[in-house]
């Protein structure tokens, strides 16, 4: 690999997540650029960029759900079933793939000719079935590389194939699956935030190693782990209103390891509409409110929001940041137009739990404003 010649990967996220994804991605990683997003319905967000460096440095990316490398990438594919012979073709001959797969060999460095599949994904009208798609990357696959031995699960290699309408896509998955499933809590609770999810909202605070952070709705923790994994900090707090959160969120952080400084998270039982916290003592705050039959009525939650962002303009300082997460985002905007000293930067639709929310990025104004 040159600099003047580098590799497309693409990173898969939530729905939505892609563009904070691209921003991560920029900040971490030197030689990259920006290709394009593609949107896999309502089931990924895809960024396409290039980059020089090594792949594993990919691996570390925490909003991104996927990594890969791409292979094969037509934007005009005509969904007749001409497509399958000349998607067969793009595998078997085109320099792309080979090129891609080449490199992804050399990253992988397998001992014996490995174990593949096939992951196929086909959205929109076409003349054939997505199980005649997996099959013309399949073989074409098998012709290019006789010795490689296709299997339905735990393969060494996987090739995802993607038909996202006329947009063909194949790329050879970098990461697996302890990327999206990177902890296992020892406690877990209905509806609890992706870790990718919670991992873009607490980039979005834009952590800092002196920041007294906060998540006021900690759930079951995913916030605060992802906070931990972000860098230093100088203090976390967190709360949650029923009992059986703070425990598991408690429960769920991680034991220091052995000769490390011990990280301090504090996590208490309390009220969010009334913080045990004084005036401007919070750098950042990231957190899930709440929303829809989680609370009840209209009112109740009209009146649950109103309350946690007055609390929340209480105990940020002037020019701290607020992520906030929720499927409400017209209760959101109409309580912060309620906060004289609230700011909303601007914000990222996005999936959550089969609908669409938003993330919204809150700025405590100075008095002085």
């Amino acid at each position: 690999m040159t600099k003047n010649n580098p590799f497309t990967y693409y990173a898969q996220t939530m729905p939505g997540v892609e563009e904070i994804a691209w921003l991560e991605i920029r900040q971490r990683l030197n030689d990259v650029t920006f290709r394009e997003y593609l949107f896999a319905k309502e089931q990924n967000g895809i960024v396409l960029f290039d980059y020089n460096g090594s792949p594993e440095k990919l691996l570390k990316l925490r909003s991104t759900e996927d990594v890969f490398l791409e292979a094969v990438n037509n934007p005009k594919v005509s969904r007749g079933r001409e497509d399958l012979q000349r998607i067969n073709a793009l595998v078997y001959k085109s320099e792309s793939f080979g090129r891609a797969a080449n490199n992804f060999l050399r990253f992988r460095k397998f001992s014996h000719p490995p174990t593949f599949r096939v992951v196929s994904r086909k959205y929109g009208q076409h003349q054939y079935r997505r199980k005649d798609f997996e099959l013309a990357v399949l073989h074409g696959i098998q012709a290019r590389y006789p010795r490689w031995k296709p299997v339905a699960d735990n393969a060494q290699v996987e090739v995802w194939a993607n038909l996202l309408g006329s947009h063909l896509l194949i790329g050879f998955r970098i990461s697996d699956r302890t990327m999206r499933h990177r902890y296992k809590k020892r406690v877990e609770l209905p509806a609890s935030l992706r870790p990718s999810m919670a991992a873009a909202m607490v980039f979005l605070t834009e952590p800092e190693a002196s920041d007294i952070f906060l998540d006021p709705m900690c759930g079951s923790g995913t916030i605060l782990l992802e906070r931990l994994y972000s860098g230093p900090s100088q203090q976390i707090l967190a709360g949650d209103v029923e009992s059986d959160r703070v425990y598991a969120a408690r429960q769920n952080m991680p034991s220091p390891r052995q000769g490390s400084k011990k990280r301090s998270v504090s996590i208490r039982q309390w009220d969010a509409r009334q913080l045990p916290l004084e005036d401007a003592a919070i750098d950042k705050v990231a957190t899930n409110l709440p929303f829809g039959k989680q609370i009840g009525t209209r009112q109740e939650l009209d009146s649950l929001y109103t309350a946690v962002l007055a609390e929340l303009e209480r105990v940020v300082r002037p020019n701290g940041r607020i992520v906030l997460l929720s499927s409400e985002f017209d209760l959101v905007k109409s309580c912060i137009r309620g906060r004289p000293y609230l700011h909303i930067v601007t914000g990222y639709s996005v999936a959550i739990l089969g609908r669409w929310g938003r993330i919204h990025i809150i700025e405590r104004k100075s008095t002085d404003n």
